[in-house]
């Protein structure tokens, strides 16, 4: 799955370890540091992170970084799975030091990669839904097993919901496109599935600050997306 970051928010990571580094002969290794210790507090909490800095440099008001390179392992974000792994590349970052702000950018490419066992358990804890199973069928296809509640549309807790839909980029989030509802193997009506899509979406939410960012593009792999 691609992602785009929304270039004012996420450059506060960059503003404060160039800001915070402050020193004529900067290493790239100085900026790493300073980078990864922010990374969890900008992006959120992770089991690692990796960062790579290349031809970092301070040239007094303007700092510049030529490549930077950052790989998320575990991430934790709001309104969205576990994230298995983050990877963000960036070329040619120039900043204006003293008004703390991106004077350019280069290039920048940015994919996430999630499990189904952690879009299951995410849509798990939200009210309406219990002991979900999810599976992934390339290229788009997602399926979804579930128990749940709905107002008006009661099933004893033993019958087992079946849903099949496509995964979609729906302005900037990663939404399921609910195709076909199935309760106990058997076919239920339109509205039934459209509420059940609004239990489900958004599946993956970047949105939130201050590392906010745009889903763009998803593809359905077998044993991840």
């Amino acid at each position: 799955m691609k992602f785009e970051l929304r270039r004012l928010s996420s450059a506060a990571l960059f503003y404060s370890a160039l800001w915070l580094s402050g020193c004529a002969s900067m290493m790239d290794a100085r900026v790493e540091q300073r980078i990864a210790a922010e990374l969890p507090r900008v992006v959120g909490p992770a089991a690692q992170y990796e960062v790579k800095v290349q031809g970092a440099r301070d040239n007094g008001e303007i700092a510049d970084i030529r490549r930077l390179h950052v790989i998320g392992t575990r991430v934790e974000r709001e309104k969205s799975p576990v994230l298995d792994r983050i990877e963000v590349t960036m070329a040619d970052l120039v900043f204006a030091r003293k008004e703390k702000r991106v004077l350019s950018l280069g290039t920048a490419d940015a994919n996430v990669r999630m499990l189904p066992s952690d879009i299951a358990a995410f849509l798990d804890s939200r009210p309406g839904l219990d002991n979900v199973v999810v599976a992934l069928y390339p290229p788009y296809e997602i399926t979804i097993e579930t128990q749940f509640a709905i107002a008006g549309f009661a099933l004893p807790r033993v019958t087992n919901a079946k849903v099949r839909g496509r995964l979609v980029v729906n302005d900037g989030k990663l939404a399921m496109e609910v195709v076909d509802l199935r309760v106990a193997g058997f076919p239920v009506g339109t509205i039934p599935a459209i509420v059940v899509e609004k239990l489900i979406n958004p599946l993956v939410d970047l949105s939130a600050p201050p590392a906010s960012a745009r889903v763009t593009s998803v593809q359905v792999m077998q044993d991840s997306v």
